[in-house]
């Protein structure tokens, strides 16, 4: 990855600092910027139906259809674990000790199967720099299946994407944990990722994880469960493609939009500021509703989190309204939808990089 340089206009700078200025003074309290009892409580609360759903994979009368029922929801919530614990760990914004968030996250991940150090050093280090730039942003990196973004090269299986897109996504997660982590924990084209850690480190928590990982999701059910092997096995694969769903539909439209930007730098430089850029790129859904931030730890919010990922996420009730009126005042774009008219938004623009040549 190249470093790319954000505008520097005064203009936008002005923006941001008045933003900045507004959103503390209305928060007024340091205590801002970790985990408030809400949080926690919203924490305990998935991780309870999750690890009480997959205690019930063991109880001796249970059915096949209760016990794939009780694994789905064991899969769904621990997802929803790591909306509302993980994400925001993996920013320190759990807890004031980097080691804290460090277990915290390492705990949230543990039914997703994505190594959480790997994933958080993408999304914190690339992405959250340079959301929706070719070559900064990992996140939209070229893939063989569907054409995100007009910086890939459009190929004619794209004017079928809106069809097989959906298919795609179910293997979302499984893909991650079988190829994306291998890929970005091998591959030197991933230095710049891991720069400051050690390969024992990275490789060590790597494998300690997966061991994790594999024994609660596979190796318990199928020898401690009463069901056979293939039965536990079918279990994981449909839940992981079900679960994989819930997580696209939550966020891919977030960012690949109909009205989103692309931006490609001039040399090493982009259009915009840094702030201006992550409203360019961001979409938000169902902001103002206190379900939607429940359910997707904040991430809802997307260009609160962008433009705060200081800020523990149960906060951005407040930073929205002052974002919307901020961006009206300085004439800039705040891209805000309904879930259902976020996906729709997205499939359009499927639809579109299908169509462009």
């Amino acid at each position: 990855m190249k470093a790319k340089y954000f505008n520097k206009s005064e203009d936008e700078k002005l923006f941001f600092l008045s933003l900045k200025e507004r959103v503390y003074a209305k928060l007024n309290n340091e205590t801002i910027h970790y985990g408030t009892k809400q949080f926690w409580v919203k924490g305990l609360f998935w991780s309870l139906v999750c690890y009480l759903s997959y205690s019930f994979l063991f109880v001796n009368t249970i059915t096949k259809v209760e016990f794939w029922f009780l694994y789905l929801i064991f899969q769904l919530s621990g997802l929803l674990i790591g909306f509302s614990l993980g994400h925001d760990a993996s920013h320190n914004t759990a807890f004031k000790s980097k080691r804290k968030n460090s277990v915290l996250h390492f705990y949230s991940f543990l039914t997703v199967g994505i190594d959480p150090m790997l994933w958080g050093l993408r999304h914190i280090r690339s992405h959250h720099l340079y959301a929706n730039v070719e070559g900064s942003d990992i996140d939209i990196d070229k893939n063989p299946f569907l054409r995100l973004s007009p910086t890939h090269a459009w190929q004619p299986k794209h004017q079928f994407q809106i069809y097989y897109a959906p298919l795609v996504y179910m293997f979302t997660l499984l893909h991650s944990v079988f190829v994306s982590d291998w890929v970005y924990l091998f591959s030197k084209e991933y230095h710049w990722m891991k720069k400051g850690f050690s390969k024992t480190e990275l490789y060590g928590r790597f494998l300690l994880y997966k061991i994790f990982y594999f024994s609660l999701v596979l190796m318990l059910p199928i020898y401690f469960s009463t069901f056979s092997w293939s039965f536990v096995l079918i279990s994981y694969l449909t839940a992981s493609a079900f679960t994989s769903l819930i997580f696209i539909i939550m966020l891919v439209g977030t960012h690949f939009f109909e009205e989103a930007n692309y931006p490609e730098p001039v040399g090493e430089n982009l259009e915009h500021s840094w702030a201006v850029h992550q409203l360019h790129t961001s979409c938000d859904w169902n902001a103002d509703k206190s379900w939607a931030r429940f359910f997707s730890g904040g991430s809802n919010c997307h260009a609160a989190h962008h433009l705060f990922p200081n800020i523990c996420h149960v906060n951005y009730k407040e930073i929205n309204q002052i974002i919307k009126e901020t961006t009206n005042e300085y004439n800039l774009p705040y891209h805000h939808k309904t879930l259902i008219g976020m996906m729709f938004s997205h499939f359009k623009h499927l639809y579109r990089m299908g169509q462009l040549k």
